[in-house]
């Protein structure tokens, strides 16, 4: 049958709507081979393994980000950590300057991997060397430039040590985009496992280098020189690691001027994402340092922090379907690529929901067994809205992924454009009404339009049906599910009211934490069972990712080399 617009994919097969394979999930007890959903087969296979080891990576990473953060602020005041927490801001948005360029890497090198051509590959590696090489040295120049202005604007000249951190930080962003570009080649490739290797040594050197500093007294001063020097490993590892896994790659003189023209092409849209994503979960702590002071920044960015744990797992769902989608584009294998977006958008929409109805029902014990005496409780509501906001932005995650993987990033382009108009006037707009909490509403506010626009804007011009049909079969019953759990757990500390007095002790808030988790998620998927948005597909589904990971844990070798051969 065809969709209601009555076209039919690349293959001229009939294509079905996203309704008609989101109601297979639900529906279907026996599905046949043609209809079904699962995640069997080698593709599917490379997918759960690499986002297993993007979880692993992205896991250590946070560990870390867990680890130090109270380490970080024993050592730094409130105004010092709060320059830090602006000059990592910094580091992230320097990016932006590479015009787009850097979100090419991944997209090129799986494109033209596909058919091994490595001397593509190596075009695409050396053009890029040498825009690094010109960018670095504007980056310099005009980071210099916008010195004073950059101090002005916070009102952090008599903070000790920021002129230094400050030029150290330009030197690591120079440095840092070269092992960027190298590490992509391992993501274009969809080997996970070789690059998540190197963001977990580079995690353990950080968190080695970061304690030395400290512990030295060093300072915002040492923090940079940190920066400095985790920078140039991350280089000399990324590099020798692609050099030895792949040998024909090489950096020969490769320049292409076309083809560095089409890859700015791809990336500039690709860009507006980024520049969408600095302005919703960045420009929010510059508001909040303008308008409320430099020190007001800790509270809010550990609140931040603590969202962007949470925000972290269900990305990670969705961390491998760029390399994937890219592969499924070259090939026209549309109806594909569809069943992944529907496949990975219910998995994603079931666990962040669930994250975020049990982060704001929790968010108060969980800031307090993380950060102890230097909790804050202007931070709690702060992490209630951005989870919810956060959220919104996960859901959306999947037709952002599948857009860019199909080389269509103009439906994320467009919804950034529209989360970077509105993210700073609701931010700025709420923060001198309501403080702090005020800019994370603008920020929650914004990511929850934009993330609405994109699906809409997704479904119309990729997908081809209509969005309604996505929120009914896909977001309504786990909403429903996570408030009747919220509910569920909120009436047993109303019972028991020594349940809510356990977070005034710090070493008794895993007990509460643990209780709470217990009845929470018995409560969310028994209702998610009865609602049927849990079906018998999806335990299948779920006992051979059981299996699949019990092999690989069994046998690792053996099964990377299966899957990736």
């Amino acid at each position: 049958m065809t969709d209601p617009s009555g076209k039919s994919d690349e293959h001229g097969k009939p294509a079905r709507s996203v309704s008609a394979i989101a109601r297979n999930l639900k529906e279907s007890t026996q599905p046949s081979d043609d209809e079904a959903i699962t995640l069997q087969g080698n593709f599917s296979q490379r997918i759960i393994a690499n986002t297993f080891f993007n979880f692993l990576g992205r896991f250590w990473s946070f560990a870390a980000t867990i680890l130090l953060t109270p380490f970080i602020l024993h050592y730094l005041n409130d105004s010092e950590f709060g320059v830090w927490v602006i000059l990592s801001v910094l580091l992230n948005s320097t990016g932006l300057l590479d015009l787009g360029l850097g979100s090419s890497f991944v997209k090129f090198i799986s494109a033209y991997y596909t058919y091994e051509d490595y001397p593509k590959i190596n075009k695409v590696l050396f053009s890029g060397l040498v825009f690094y090489a010109l960018h670095g040295a504007i980056l310099l120049v005009v980071g210099l430039a916008v010195k004073p202005l950059f101090f002005s604007a916070f009102d952090v000249s008599a903070i000790g040590g920021v002129s230094e951190a400050y030029i150290y930080i330009l030197i690591a962003c120079m440095i840092g985009n070269f092992g960027t570009m190298f590490s992509s080649v391992f993501r274009g490739i969809q080997r996970m496992d070789r690059a998540n290797a190197i963001d977990m040594a580079m995690s353990v050197l950080n968190v080695a280098g970061t304690v030395a500093v400290l512990k030295a007294h060093l300072g915002l001063q040492g923090l940079a020189l940190n920066a400095i020097a985790n920078a140039i490993l991350y280089v000399a590892i990324s590099w020798y690691s692609v050099r030895r896994a792949l040998p024909a790659i090489s950096l020969g003189f490769h320049f292409d001027g076309g083809l560095l023209k089409e890859m700015f092409t791809y990336g500039t849209q690709i860009l507006v994402s980024r520049v969408g994503g600095l302005a919703c979960f960045q420009l929010d702590k510059l508001i909040a340092a303008k308008f409320l002071g430099i020190a007001a920044v800790k509270f809010y960015e550990v609140s931040a922090r603590m969202a962007t744990l949470m925000r972290a797992l269900p990305l990670l769902m969705m961390s491998a379907i760029i390399p994937a989608a890219s592969e499924l584009g070259v090939r026209n294998e549309k109806e594909k690529i569809i069943r992944t977006y529907v496949m990975t958008s219910k998995y994603v929409a079931l666990i962040t929901i669930g994250l975020v109805g049990f982060m704001v029902l929790e968010a108060d014990s969980v800031l307090r067994l993380w950060l102890g005496a230097r909790f804050d409780v202007r931070s709690v509501m702060i992490l209630q809205i951005l989870a919810i906001g956060y959220g919104a932005n996960v859901l959306g995650g999947a037709a952002s992924q599948i857009g860019a993987g199909v080389g269509r990033p103009e439906f994320d382009m467009q919804s950034t454009i529209l989360l970077t108009v509105l993210s700073p006037i609701l931010g700025i707009a709420l923060v001198q009404r309501f403080g702090a909490p005020g800019a994370a509403a603008g920020t929650a506010v914004a990511l929850i339009i934009s993330a609405t626009y994109l699906l809409i804007m997704f479904h119309r011009k990729y997908v081809e049906t209509p969005v309604e049909g996505m929120f009914r079969d896909i977001h309504i019953r786990p909403v429903v599910s996570g408030l009747v759990a919220i509910f569920a757990a909120t009436g047993l500390h109303r019972l028991f009211h020594i349940m809510d007095s356990l977070r005034e002790v710090r070493y008794l808030i895993p007990a509460k934490l643990a209780v709470d988790f217990v009845l929470f998620s018995s409560v969310y998927l028994v209702f998610l069972m009865v609602l049927k948005q849990i079906t018998a597909m999806d335990r299948r589904n779920f006992m051979g990712l059981m299996t699949f990971g019990f092999e690989f844990l069994r046998h690792p070798f053996r099964e990377r080399v299966r899957i990736y051969r």
